[in-house]
């Protein structure tokens, strides 16, 4: 069934705006040919040293660090080594919080204590701005036994962080910096996107070829150029990854880095499709996709303009226009958030990919009327911590409908779904303010997901 519901879809004619990068425009057909196990010439991905190591060697280099590991499990599977070779059982660490999923789990599992920065908002779009570095070296006065420093950059939205300034920051305080990187794997590619992180000192980065390269889905690398660090990553890849990795995902980062060898010409006809895209935009009248609404705002270092961030200023939710733009034009967004709407776009996007989502949007601009939604997106503050993610989980509990735990410890997270984002976090009290948020993001119709219930059920501690 899942099989030809693919294939249906596939033949459908929706144009996808949304990830994995080669938008189902580099072949077709499940490749059961090429599916094999580690027989003798194919190399162990978790001791490389004949082709996989090869690919890897190919993959350091094209990325500019001294270090790439292939991974087949996502970036997920990349931020839990790196965080647990980073740090030892019950270190603190600060991270972003907007930070993925898979960072609060490495310090659950790991027993870490965490600190988090929330990064401000860019002013009347509701979005994350960069990670302040100021910020950054305020936290690490306050508590010099922080040993890592998480951060996001990209966001989900394109904002980029200044982690040259942030990098020199922590190993001035004696920290390190892993920069979740999964939304940047284009970044080295052309001079119009921001550098990447480990070319501006970050200790260890994990990026995600398929979100925005021809790679297929799970495929990502783990960069670092610290020769002690690539030791107890290795190892602890060994330890969380699979011990039967795909060839067929394997195979297909090999021809993603082939593709970034020979096809470099193909950077510049995407930056030219995004040029021609933005300067068409220019023309609509109430929605709006001006990326230098993001980036020159103050407080932002930068941005990839690869991701198109769709204002509706307040003609219609986000929501509606993603669920528009499927219904009425078969074009399918990535995400939607409050009042706006993210395409992601790839060096596989077409012409004619791109055309179709300027025209839908002028005809949805035109039929804009009155601007009588809301656009108040902003996030809650930080919950008040009560104890740490690991005790959290670890605690007995029970279980009550959320909008009746006020003042309650979460044993869960609560996040809305995508980009997954916490909420909230085990261990933090439910307070008035984020219930009040979350009544306003349920009515929006945005997914929100716990742990181990259906929502609104949660598990508190008691």
């Amino acid at each position: 069934m899942l099989y030809e519901k693919l294939k249906a879809y596939s033949e459908s004619g929706s144009y996808p705006f949304h990830m994995p990068g080669h938008k189902r425009n580099v072949g077709s057909g499940l490749p059961y040919d090429i599916d094999i196990t580690e027989i003798s010439g194919f190399d162990n991905l978790h001791d490389p040293c004949g082709c996989l190591a090869e690919l890897q060697n190919d993959a350091a280099g094209l990325f500019g660090s001294r270090y790439a590991f292939a991974l087949v499990n996502g970036s997920t599977v990349g931020i839990l080594a790196a965080v647990r070779a980073m740090t030892k059982e019950k270190d603190k660490i600060l991270i972003s919080r907007n930070s993925h999923m898979a960072v609060y789990h490495a310090a659950e599992l790991g027993r870490l204590d965490v600190q988090y920065i929330l990064p401000e908002t860019v002013d009347g779009l509701g979005i994350f701005s960069s990670v302040s570095p100021s910020a950054v070296e305020q936290a690490l006065k306050a508590d010099p036994e922080i040993s890592l420093v998480v951060i996001t950059s990209p966001t989900y939205e394109g904002v980029v962080s200044d982690i040259k300034s942030i990098s020199r920051i922590c190993h001035e305080h004696g920290a390190r910096l892993l920069v979740d990187e999964a939304h940047g794997a284009h970044f080295p590619f052309s001079d119009r996107f921001p550098k990447n992180a480990v070319s501006c000192g970050a200790d260890a980065a994990v990026t995600s070829l398929h979100k925005t390269l021809p790679s297929m889905t799970q495929t990502a690398l783990l960069l670092t150029s610290d020769d002690q660090s690539a030791q107890k990553i290795k190892r602890q890849l060994s330890v969380f990854e699979t011990s039967s990795p795909s060839y067929v995902l394997l195979a297909s980062i090999d021809r993603c880095l082939s593709f970034l060898k020979h096809h470099r010409f193909a950077f510049d006809e995407y930056i030219g499709r995004l040029t021609a895209f933005y300067e068409a935009a220019d023309s609509l009248q109430h929605l709006s996709v001006s990326y230098e609404r993001i980036v020159k705002a103050e407080n932002v270092f930068d941005f990839d303009i690869g991701k198109l961030c769709i204002f509706c200023n307040g003609y219609m939710s986000g929501k509606k226009l993603m669920d528009t733009l499927r219904s009425d034009y078969q074009i399918e967004l990535e995400f939607a958030l409050g009042d706006y709407a993210l395409a992601m776009t790839s060096v596989c996007d077409t012409d004619e990919g791109f055309e179709r989502l300027i025209n839908a949007l002028r005809e949805i601009d035109g039929s804009c009327k009155t601007a009588g939604c809301t656009k108040d997106v902003a996030p809650c503050p930080l919950p008040k911590k009560q104890c740490t993610i690991g005790e959290a989980v670890g605690a007995s509990g029970k279980m009550v409908d959320i909008y009746e735990a006020e003042s309650e410890i979460s044993r869960e997270y609560v996040r809305v779904y995508p980009p997954g984002i916490p909420m909230i976090a085990p261990g933090e009290m439910i307070d008035r303010g984020f219930l009040s948020r979350l009544k306003s993001i349920e009515a929006a119709g945005n997914e929100i997901l716990t742990d181990s219930s259906s929502f609104p059920l949660i598990s508190i501690i008691g």
